[in-house]
């Protein structure tokens, strides 16, 4: 289906709703999500609201800010401790699933109109534990209901001047953490640093994935060969951190359903 006719099939579906919350996460899906929203429904049938926790990027946050303010949307932001929650804290492979249930739970509370998030169509072809979470609560998925693709809402975002258009996707920290690895603050400060280490010397698609102490560096696989180029410094900085080992996936970056931490 061309994005033409999803949208004219979106404009249907949120005009038959009294109003729309938007769990805005401050990336390209739910950004996009808002942006069309705001058109439809206008700013006075709108709310977003973001969740502010320590494992999730800052800068999306920020983001988040900044667009809604653009808009004119109002816009809670809400403080969420994930590390209070046992069954997140100690990484069982569902994690995602308990996350999802205790935030999206806490969201609805604040929650004016019916509540969606920026699932996306392609979405359903990864590991996510969590979606079956926000069915369990009742939560809305325009965009995957309609069929919406990231490459889509890509030509939107570009479309719309969201300079961050071509943004990789920043899931949050825990994602880094093979299922049973406890996740705690210091590990996630540690995770931080790393990351944005790599992301200084101009790689865009990084993942640092933490096995105890041992760090496996995933990269685009366009980006491997020039990362070897510059291990010995890499090395330093990483042992440097406090990492006893430190690899490289010759695999490169993959997305959770191929990924070293959905693994036995």
């Amino acid at each position: 289906m061309a994005v033409g006719a999803k949208l004219k099939k979106l404009e249907a579906y949120l005009k038959g709703l009294p109003g729309l919350t938007i769990a805005l996460s401050g990336g390209i899906d739910s950004s996009v999500l808002l942006i069309l929203a705001q058109k439809i429904l206008g700013p006075g049938r709108l709310q977003a609201i973001s969740v502010s926790s320590i494992i999730m990027p800052e800068r999306d946050l920020i983001r988040a800010q900044l667009l809604t303010a653009k808009l004119k949307v109002e816009h809670l932001i809400l403080p969420f401790d994930h590390l209070s929650l046992e069954n997140f804290r100690q990484n069982p492979p569902n994690r995602c699933y308990h996350c999802k249930r205790a935030m999206f739970a806490e969201i609805q509370k604040f929650s004016r109109f019916p509540l969606a998030d920026g699932t996306q169509a392609e979405d359903l072809e990864e590991d996510r534990p969590g979606l079956e979470a926000l069915k369990e609560l009742g939560i809305l998925s325009p965009l995957k209901e309609i069929g919406f693709k990231k490459e889509d809402l890509r030509v939107i975002a570009k479309r719309e001047r969201l300079d961050y258009y071509k943004q990789e996707p920043s899931p949050c920290l825990a994602t880094r953490f093979l299922p049973g690895e406890e996740i705690t603050p210091q590990k996630i400060a540690l995770l931080k640093v790393a990351e944005d280490y790599l992301e200084a010397q101009g790689w865009r698609k990084i993942r640092v994935r933490l096995i105890q102490k041992v760090a496996l560096i995933e990269l685009g696989p366009e980006e491997i060969e020039k990362a070897f180029t510059f291990r010995e410094e890499i090395v330093k900085f990483f042992r440097s951190l406090g990492f006893r080992k430190i690899y490289f996936s010759l695999e490169g970056y993959m997305p959770p359903r191929l990924s070293f931490h959905n693994h036995p």
